[in-house]
């Protein structure tokens, strides 16, 4: 309904409207999201075995180990295309986060209008006219609506924002594993090619004790087994290098060449990290504050279909000028203006107003549970990790004991078969234990470095910057492209 605002009527129009919306909005099922945010019972510690010990402050890698990893950290930040999409969802976010204020500013246009006339008879124009009208609209928010979207929409942009802190952690994080995967399979590679070395000159021993008759063929034709055997896992190793070279340069933004960086080492890392308290998690990871800001922002989504429901006031206001002459549109005496108030409630709408209410109560509660399954995830992986972190560090002790008595064990089979004071089957049995030792402690020692790095992201990490700096040291990084 349209009308015309007048002083004495103003107040009654009000209170009229006001009650005629309380009465058609009814009662709407209420939320307490902030109960609902709390709805994960934390412990006060964390659950992982030996933590207790844990002292010293989380230190993501010794700075002085690595030397081209933060570069390659930052050609991903500034390559990888998923971080572009996360980026341009934020991009996205803030543009309508414009569009969202603007609703609540005054808006205006200014309109000019010709017109000519005349008949086909005389073929010259009758009659001109010209006009010009300006236009004013402002919508009072008297319910918070716009408010309300407004604040909905800036949840929406610090969601986006979480979402794009969180995505460059994460792709630092796998960076830094591709890194490692390379790293890892360049190590083994070398074993095994020291491992050909040491079975061809286990075969020089077993020839030469054929050549003198102390040996039967058998210790040949299984010494060749084995130099065989070794040479085909160099090969496939030789491959897998090549194919994780390629996976962290398509990660990274660069032609998968497979040209692998030379002199390349794992790092070493401290046996303990500090986590603090598990209630910090919820503070410090990014996915967890996005799904808290979604939940923050559907509550303020809710409250827009509920205030719609209620009766809006629009204020609008335009003046026109019009004559013969262009010059009697700029003349201020021809001025016309008009002020015009419109209060309108919603009455019959086929429900769709209540319908978007039911619909925003459930994105609330669909929220809620991404929330809840967000903060569970987070948890786990953190616990997970924290798990991991001490029975990796306890695997790699007995490892490095295993891989020193294998060696002593293969030096001193080789002297003993070379004084024909045991057979070929214990040697290559020496051997092979000392092959499988060697690759299994390699093994942890990755997988060690894997998991300190989904620790630091589970525990929300750090900014992106100390992150890259605790990562290697400006100073003594190399031009990657040279490497790559």
């Amino acid at each position: 309904m349209a009308i015309l605002v007048k002083s004495g009527s103003k107040n009654r129009l009000m209170c009229v409207a006001a009650c005629s919306a309380f009465l058609v909005a009814g009662c709407a099922p209420h939320i307490n999201v902030n109960d609902q945010l709390d709805m994960v019972a934390i412990p006060a510690e964390w659950q992982s075995p030996d933590i207790t010990t844990v002292r010293s402050e989380l230190k993501w890698l010794n700075n002085d180990e690595v030397k081209d990893l933060s570069s390659i950290v930052l050609l991903a930040l500034e390559n990888n295309p998923d971080l572009r999409v996360s980026a341009n969802r934020l991009r996205t976010a803030l543009a309508q986060q414009s569009i969202t204020s603007g609703a609540r500013s005054v808006t205006g246009d200014i309109r000019v209008s010709a017109s000519r006339s005349g008949d086909f008879e005389s073929g010259t124009a009758d009659n001109q006219s010209f006009s010009l009208r300006g236009g004013l609209a402002w919508e009072a928010d008297i319910w918070g609506r716009l408010a309300s979207d407004n604040a909905a929409a800036e949840q929406s942009v610090l969601s986006f924002k979480n979402d794009l802190e969180f995505a460059r952690m994460s792709l630092a994080t796998r960076t830094a594993q591709r890194w490692f995967d390379v790293t890892e399979s360049v190590l083994q590679n070398d074993l095994l090619e020291q491992n050909l070395e040491k079975l061809l000159q286990a075969q020089d021993l077993v020839d030469s004790r054929y050549a003198r008759g102390l040996v039967d063929v058998l210790d040949v034709l299984q010494i060749e087994t084995n130099v065989a055997t070794a040479r085909s896992n160099l090969a496939n190793q030789r491959q897998t290098v090549t194919e994780r070279m390629r996976t962290l340069e398509t990660l990274i933004g660069s032609y998968p060449s497979g040209r692998v960086p030379q002199d390349i080492e794992l790092p070493e890392l401290d046996n303990l990290v500090s986590m603090g308290i598990p209630t910090n998690l919820l503070a410090n990871r990014p996915d967890i504050m996005a799904a808290k800001n979604r939940v923050i922002g559907a509550n303020y989504d809710l409250n827009v279909a509920k205030k719609a429901l209620y009766p809006s006031l629009n204020i609008s206001g335009s003046t026109t000028a019009s004559g013969d002459n262009l010059g009697d549109i700029v003349d201020i005496d021809n001025l016309v203006w008009s002020v015009v108030g419109n209060l309108v409630q919603p009455v019959l709408d086929g429900s769709r107003r209540r319908q978007q209410v039911v619909i925003n109560e459930v994105a609330l509660d669909s929220s809620l549970a991404n929330y809840l399954r967000t903060v569970l995830n987070a948890y786990e992986e953190a616990e997970n990790a924290l798990t991991a972190e001490v029975t990796l560090a306890e695997q790699e002790r007995h490892l490095t004991i295993a891989v020193d008595r294998a060696i002593a064990s293969e030096d001193k089979a080789l002297d003993q078969y070379s004084k024909g004071l045991v057979d070929i089957l214990s040697l290559v049995n020496v051997q092979r234990n000392r092959i499988s030792a060697q690759q299994s402690l390699l093994r942890v020692k990755h997988r060690r470095l894997l998991n300190r790095a989904d620790l630091h992201l589970a525990l929300g990490g750090e900014n992106i910057e100390n992150y890259i700096n605790q990562m290697s040291v400006s100073n003594q990084t190399a031009s990657i492209q040279e490497n790559l």
